[in-house]
């Protein structure tokens, strides 16, 4: 009997905590993915701003349905940086891709990698342009420094649409 409550216990604590762990993630949807952009750069950039500017070179304008995924790599130094996604589909609305701005701190002295996904959720079912644009900024006003970098945006198109 004692054996019984023990295994009773173990699978309502393993079941409950799988249900808390579903219940706290939003479900995706699959998406087709059958094209890829890639844009870099491979010249430095430095700024002190602390408001948002589009860093050259690192836009794209997917002709794409459904979801989006934008990845960026680079090497930052100096101050903490900020970094987003935003995005303008045709009707000219903007916002910022998810989940929004993420700051990264470089070590002090030294050049570290930064490596960051954003998903633009692009919820309409019809192929349609969309504007996509790293943006950054410093948010103490310290001059922060952005190595070499490149961006890769991979999404679903109609066939034959994908131009590379």
């Amino acid at each position: 009997m004692h054996r019984w409550l023990v295994v009773v216990s173990v699978v309502a604590l393993v079941g409950g905590a799988a249900w808390v762990a579903s219940a706290q993630t939003a479900a995706g949807s699959p998406t087709p993915v059958n094209c890829m952009d890639t844009e870099w750069r491979t010249t430095g950039l430095s700024t002190s701003s602390t408001h948002f500017s589009t860093v050259t070179g690192l836009t794209d304008s997917p002709s794409a349905v459904f979801p989006i995924a934008i990845d960026v790599s680079t090497t930052v130094s100096g101050a903490p940086a900020e970094f987003r996604v935003m995005s303008t589909n045709i009707g000219a609305q903007t916002r910022q891709s998810k989940p929004g701005v993420t700051r990264f701190v470089p070590k002090a002295g030294s050049r570290d990698a930064f490596s960051f996904q954003w998903i633009e959720p692009n919820q309409t079912a019809a192929v349609h342009v969309i504007d996509l644009k790293l943006q950054w900024r410093s948010p103490s006003g310290q001059p922060t420094h952005l190595g070499a970098a490149d961006m890769s945006v991979t999404y679903a198109t109609t066939r034959g649409a994908c131009t590379g």
